[in-house]
This record gives structure tokens, sequence and C-alpha cells, in this order.
């Protein structure tokens, strides 16, 4: 008799199982757009580890928890697993040819390099008093007591930051009142390729008319423009980089190029304003924030990379929340040939995904995973350590987010200014994710009122 074992040897795989509830043409779209993270929980509650699930025009394998993480996003560029297929027709009509997944796999690495000289210490040094400083600018106007929405400032907050640190002050005070309605249109177009399928063209001219609104703005002020503390302007370090086979950047796709370290802002805001909400939601943390910031800041603002890495207990909500409310939750690839992942059969052309989603609120993984406890990063637990892959919100394996440390020193000053200025309290403590946008915001309104604290 043949055992379980060989026949998954000889057929390279074992099948995986198809979620039930799929309809003709669009399969679960329904239920997965309205709730992605409950509808993967539950089909991977019935059928294990690995579940197929289907949207219009693709059939996705995910793969849920620490292991099946590790598994696919250890996955090997070009001979196993490619980001590009999926990702190159959703981004590009955003962020413009020549940059990102619509170039080949070492102009794409070279490009990323770019990046990296703004995410050294020397260059956090420069940018933590500008990021406080953007934040106190932008509460100053304030009066003593009022309401705002977490959301809308938290888009208008992340790429005014993202602006001043990565472009300059003149771009940052040029474009600083359209920026964020720019980059919500760019993020309203990835929403309908998302459900209806890449290959739909209806979005691309609408997206390419702001992508380009974005880029003339660029090519016009960036040259000129540094940095508070820079001596040199980035957008024309761009201009002088050389990659590989001595190819360079023109002015156009140095501008897309911009455009997509300013769109890395918009994830950032979906993080900081679910962090704001989390904790008004659960007001008992906020005495512990405040005496923590008192001990480590004293009065003096937080401006200096030492002094928010104290920040233990903050840092620990932001991860809290972008493990409760990670701004992707699946991260797909597709399959360049015949797979076997951890004993299933993935065919040539699949999507195959990591959920960091439904991972997120295993049981077996974080206990009580549907409750708000940023305890569970204190040392001596640390359950996102005690499994490799456990919290993926930035991903992980082989292509972690560049930008993971920027964003979370930019989550922590916002929230370290706004509790060290002001008492704060949701109108609504019951808040739902919006459904129109990829990265599932807070639904607005998402009101907050404040009222300003004597220091």
């Amino acid at each position: 008799m043949t055992t379980e074992a060989e026949a998954v040897t000889r057929s390279g795989g074992r099948e995986i199982p198809v979620a039930d509830g799929a309809l003709p043409l669009i399969g679960h779209a329904i239920p997965f757009f309205r709730d992605p993270v409950g509808f993967l929980l539950r089909a991977h509650e019935k059928w294990g580890e690995a579940v197929v699930f289907l949207l219009p025009g693709r059939r996705l394998a995910s793969f849920c928890g620490p292991r099946g993480n590790a598994a696919v996003l250890d996955l090997e560029d070009d001979t196993e697993a490619d980001r590009r297929q999926v990702f190159d027709p959703l981004l590009t009509p955003l962020l413009g040819p020549g940059v990102s997944f619509n170039v080949p796999t070492d102009v794409m690495t070279w490009q990323h390099s770019l990046l990296l000289p703004h995410l050294r210490r020397d260059a956090f040094a420069r940018h933590l008093p500008l990021m406080s400083g953007q934040v106190e600018q932008y509460i100053a106007g304030w009066g003593e007591r009022g309401t705002f929405d977490v959301v809308t400032a938290m888009r208008d907050l992340a790429p005014r930051i993202t602006a001043h640190c990565l472009i300059g002050p003149r771009f940052g005070r040029t474009m600083g009142p359209s920026l964020p309605r720019l980059l919500r249109r760019l993020d309203a177009g990835l929403f309908l390729p998302a459900v209806t399928g890449p290959r739909m063209r209806l979005h691309h001219r609408w997206t390419g008319r702001t992508r380009e609104e974005l880029a003339r703005a660029i090519k016009e002020i960036a040259p000129d423009d540094r940095p508070e503390g820079s001596d040199h302007s980035p957008f024309g370090e761009l201009l002088r980089a050389v990659g590989p086979g001595g190819r360079s950047l023109n002015e156009d796709t140095a501008a897309h190029l911009v455009i997509t370290w300013l769109f890395s802002g918009v994830s950032t805001s979906v993080h900081a304003a679910w962090t704001g909400v989390l904790l008004l939601q659960h007001p008992q943390w906020l005495p512990v924030l405040r005496a923590e910031q008192e001990t480590v800041l004293g009065d003096q603002p937080p401006t200096t990379l030492s002094s928010l890495r104290k920040l233990e207990r903050l840092g620990h909500c932001v991860l809290e929340a972008e493990r409760l409310h990670p701004a992707i939750p699946v991260l797909p690839r597709t399959a360049v040939r015949d797979l076997c992942i951890n004993g299933y059969r993935v065919p040539r052309g699949q999507l195959v995904c990591a959920t960091p989603g439904p991972s997120h609120r295993l049981p077996g993984v974080f206990r009580d995973p549907e409750k708000f406890d940023p305890d569970r990063y204190l040392p001596g637990r640390e359950e996102n350590r005690a499994t490799p892959h456990a919290l993926i919100g930035f991903g992980g394996g082989r292509h972690p987010c560049l930008g993971s440390t920027f964003a979370q020193l930019e989550i922590k000053i916002i929230w370290s200014v706004l509790l060290r200025a002001f008492d704060l309290e949701l109108v609504r403590p019951e808040v739902r994710e919006a459904r129109t946008s990829t990265m599932r915001p807070p639904r607005r309104p998402c009101t907050v009122r404040y009222r300003r604290r004597k220091r």
C-alpha cells in the first residue's frame, strides 16, 4: 500500500483545497474584500495551513501561520517566485515606468539602494528633529480644545514628513496642501484593479494624470531643494547616480522614483491612524505612555534616536497596531515553476501568498490574539520573536521593507508629540475598517476630541 508521504512525493505535493462559497466569475471577491482577514481565518480554520481562494481572473494559494509565511517569503526570486508579475501591472500606472517592478531585478535592487543613504543612523539624526518639528507645526494652530479626524491628520502628516526629510522644505511647503490629496488619488487607483484584476484599464488614465502632476512638481522644485541639515539635493544625487552597466536615471525616471518614496507614506499613515485608534480605544495605556515619556524625555522633544528607542512601551503599541491592522493583509508572488511548499503543490503561474492579516491572529502564536495587548512584546514574553515570521506587517524573508524603521520612528514621534500636547478621546469608540482601500484604514469619520494639556 502506498503511504501518504510516498503519494505526496510522487505527485509533487498534495492538492491545496479550495475554499467553498465561490461564485461564478467573481469567486470569493465579495467576502474577501468585505473582510479579508476574517474570510481567510475562517477558510484556514476549516482547511488547514493552505487553502486556495478565487478572485476575478486569479487563483491564489494562501499559506497561513509562521511556517507557511516562512516558506513563501523565502522563495528564491526568478527561479521559484516572482513579485514582478503581480505588482508591475498594479503599480506601474501609479508610480510610472522605469522604476520598481517595471525594471529588471538588478536595476530594481540598485534603485532600492539609492534610498539607503537616507536610512542610515547619521540620516536619522537629521530626520528626527524634522519629523518632530513638522508635527509641532501641524498642531500649532489648534485651539485649547476641539476635534480632528485621525485618518485625515495622519494622511496629512505622513507625506509631509516624508517630503521634508527625503526631498526638502521647499517641496514640503509648496506641495503640503495638495500632496495628501494626490497620494489619496493614487491609493484609490490601486483599489479598483486589485478588485477587478490588474488588467483593468479604466484607472490608468486617471492615475496617470495624478502621477504626472506629481512628477512635474518634483522636477520643478526638487533639483534646487535639500533637507534641512543636508548639503546635497536628494533629487540631484539621483540624477548623478550610476547603476548596473553604467545605467543612470533621466529626470522623468528620477521623479517616478521619488513618487515611490512618497507613496510609501500612505501605508505609514494607515499604520499611524490605527496606532492612535487602538490607544484611544484602550485609554488605560495613556498614563503608562505619558509616564514613560516623562522619564525618558523630561521636557525635551522626541528628537534623538537614543531617546526614541527608550520609548519602548510606545514602540510596543506601534507593533500591536502592525499586528492587528497590517497595511497589506496578503503578500502575493507568482510561481515561476511548479513548486512544492510544505508538502502542497503549487502549479506554475498560480499566485501564492503569505498572509500577515490572518497569521497575526492565530491563538497558537499570539495569546488572546483578538486582544490589544502591548505587553506581549515585553522581555521574557516577546511573542513576536518566539516564532520566526510571526509578525510580518512589514514583510520579511528575502524582501523586508527597507523603510520600516523610518515608518516606526515617524509613528512614534507623531504620537509622542500628540500625547504630550493633548488629552485625547475618541468621540465614537467603535471604529471599523474602510472597505474602499487595499490598505484598510479606519473608516471615516474617525473623530478625536482633544484638550490642550498644560506643560
